[in-house]
């Protein structure tokens, strides 16, 4: 969940003209995200930003450029970009600060959507990306980590980027993504075939359908999906004035804020390790890395898409006392790498996945931490590594299924067999290039994107 965390020793205290109070951690960036003041006591979140944007003169031009692009987004369904500038502290962007959970969190805690919630999130997410394109950009790692529930009853786009489409990341593959996160909030869990759309409403099925369409080229563009959800919709204010009308959810439940750490807080957000047995659940505290935490649900409309598929996780209780992660019991016999299944006999891993991906991954409730996964062409196995505060643990993973979009794959804990236990792991090819990866076993599931180092 975004929330706030103390400054850590080194962080600036002033970034051009706001006054920072803190970081906002649970939104999945590269880029450190801190919670600052304007003049006038407005609170806003300001993005530094990595890279050689500030390398010389031409480069700070491009920035301005472009950030002066960012800040002509629409402010429908999206954060509004407010402010630029080039700090000592680097370049810098300044948006709303929007208070509420995120759509990943709100479906992981209070359970899916339906009806009109479903329908008014739709409608909001598509509203939020036809602003965006509209101003010439993309979002490029759309999911529902970067859709905040806001306190009026919408949703906002958070931190797209600044810069024109370019590779993977274009328009179609933010619709793309659109669609998987629909499919999320609906089902909370990866629908496998094309019958998983019958979960949606029948006047969402047909827009999701189409944006999962393996060829770009005939996805639909984000204000086509919300003049076709609209429908009849009187739009004499504006197909996206419109589109951010609809956007707001009846459902009470929905309507909870960000939470805010005390001040000395440690400079990363809790997070618990589950433990089952007679319904006892055990608690530890991690300290979770940076990098992509998408928890994106995926439909497979044909047996080989070349966009991959996210996974969204149930949730356990947890209380103090253990150090596991996803653990069934600590007097429990834990599994031995020798009781992993053997890898099918034509299973290896393709080019696509070969590498070293790392990324922060999430364990309901709010569990977090790092992962690292590493593998070859051609293999049958490759390996992984877990790490936090408290624990760390490494081991193999067994080759048991490969398509050209996705990889099955059994655990084996070598090391650290105390802290973390055997299971399933799937790996899958995300339309930015990334991986998600999730770990299933027989407490909550955990997943998360991993990058390619």
């Amino acid at each position: 969940m975004p929330q706030h965390v103390s400054l850590r020793p080194g962080d600036p205290s002033w970034v051009g003209r706001y006054r920072l109070g803190g970081r906002l951690q649970g939104i999945p960036t590269d880029d450190p995200i801190f919670i600052g003041f304007a003049p006038d006591g407005t609170e806003v979140a300001i993005s530094m930003l990595q890279g050689d944007w500030a390398h010389d003169a031409a480069a700070r031009d491009r920035f301005a450029a472009e950030a002066a692009v960012a800040r002509r987004v629409p402010p429908f369904c999206t954060a509004r970009v407010l402010d630029a500038g080039v700090d000592p502290a680097g370049p810098y962007l300044v948006s709303d600060y929007v208070a509420g959970p995120s759509l990943l969190e709100l479906v992981q805690t209070r359970g899916v959507l339906h009806g009109h919630d479903l329908e008014a999130v739709a409608v909001g997410m598509a509203t939020g990306l036809a602003s965006v394109h509209q101003a010439g950009l993309v979002h490029g790692s759309f999911g529902p980590e970067y859709v905040i529930m806001g306190a009026d009853g919408a949703p906002r786009v958070v931190e797209f980027g600044i810069t024109p489409p370019y590779g993977t990341a274009t328009p179609a593959a933010d619709m793309l993504a659109w669609a998987q996160t629909v499919a999320f909030a609906a089902s909370g869990h990866p629908a496998e075939t094309p019958q998983d759309l019958d979960v949606l409403p029948a006047r969402l099925r047909g827009p999701v359908a189409e944006c999962l369409e393996p060829d770009p080229e005939n996805r639909p563009a984000a204000r086509a999906v919300v003049r076709s959800l609209l429908g009849d919709t009187d739009l004499r204010a504006g197909l996206l004035a419109a589109g951010s009308r609809h956007a707001v959810r009846q459902d009470p439940r929905a309507q909870s804020g960000r939470t805010r750490e005390p001040a000395a807080a440690a400079p990363g957000p809790q997070a618990r390790a589950s433990a089952r047995q007679a319904g006892l659940h055990q608690r530890t505290r991690f300290s979770p890395g940076r990098r992509r935490a998408l928890l994106i649900a995926a439909i497979v409309v044909v047996l080989v898409a070349a966009a991959g598929i996210v996974h969204a996780v149930t949730s356990g209780g947890s209380n103090p006392g253990s150090d596991r992660l996803s653990a069934s019991s600590r007097d429990e016999k834990r599994p031995t790498p020798s009781a992993t299944p053997s890898p099918g006999s034509s299973a290896r891993t393709p080019a696509a996945f070969a590498g070293s991906w790392a990324g922060l991954v999430r364990q309901p409730p709010t569990d977090t931490y790092d992962v690292t996964v590493t593998l070859a062409t051609g293999a049958t196995s490759g390996t992984v590594s877990y790490s936090g505060t408290n624990f760390s643990c490494s081991g193999t993973l067994t080759l048991t299924a490969a398509t050209a979009s996705e990889l099955s794959l059994s655990q084996g804990i070598v090391h650290g067999q105390s802290d973390c236990e055997n299971g399933r792991v799937t790996i899958k090819l995300t339309s930015a290039g990334s991986v998600w990866f999730s770990f299933h076993s027989d407490g909550p599931t955990a997943a998360g994107r991993l990058q390619h180092r």
